[in-house]
C-alpha cells in the first residue's frame, strides 16, 4: 500500500551537519525522517519557501527537460528502505512520469524524488513497508508519550539556506 505524504520541514541536524527531510502521512501522525544531502535539501528547502534561484537547480533543469520532451511527472514514491553494509539504510524512490500516454517509472534517489515532486506538485507516496521500519510518531501531534520522538525533531532547526 502506498500512503500519500507531504513534506512536513527539511532541517539541519546541528551534532552531524546532517540535513533529514521530514516526510508526514496525509492527516495522520507519523513521520518518515529521510537524511539527505546538502544539496538536495537546499533544492526542497528552497521550493518550498518560494525561493526562486537566479538559474535553474539541477532539478529545475530536469523539469524543464521532461517537459521540452512532451512528458510530466505523475507521482514520485519512496518505495523501500534497504539496509546498506554499516547497519544504516539506503532509501530507494522512483519518479514516474507520463510520456505519450504511457507511464514510465524512473529509478532515483528518495531525495531527488521528492526534489522534483515539490517542484511540480506531484503526489509523494511512501510504501507503508517503510513506515514501519522507519516511521515515527509526529512529535507535534499532542501525545504526552512523544516526548522521545519531539526532543530528537527539536533538535533539528529548520534549514535556513
Amino acid at each position: 500500500m502506498l500512503v500519500p505524504c507531504t513534506v512536513e520541514s527539511v532541517r539541519v541536524h546541528v551534532p552531524s551537519g546532517g540535513h533529514v527531510v521530514f516526510l508526514q502521512e496525509r492527516d495522520a501522525k507519523r513521520l518518515v525522517p529521510i537524511w539527505i544531502g546538502a544539496d538536495q535539501a537546499y533544492s526542497i528547502s528552497t521550493r518550498l519557501e518560494g525561493t526562486v534561484a537566479a538559474r535553474p537547480l539541477t532539478h529545475d533543469l530536469l523539469l524543464n527537460i521532461i517537459g521540452r520532451l512532451g512528458a510530466r511527472v505523475s507521482r514520485v514514491v519512496v518505495k523501500d528502505l534497504v539496509t546498506d553494509e554499516t547497519g544504516g539504510g539506503v532509501f530507494h524512490g522512483s519518479v514516474f512520469l507520463v510520456a505519450s500516454g504511457e507511464e514510465i517509472e524512473i529509478d532515483s534517489r528518495a531525495s531527488d524524488a521528492i526534489a522534483l515532486a515539490v517542484r511540480c506538485d506531484a503526489p509523494i507516496l511512501v510504501a507503508e513497508a517503510v513506515f514501519d521500519r522507519s516511521g515515527i510518531a509526529n512529535a507535534s501531534a499532542g501525545d504526552e508519550d512523544l516526548s522521545v520522538f519531539r526532543s530528537f525533531i527539536d533538535t533539528l532547526p529548520d534549514n535556513a539556506p
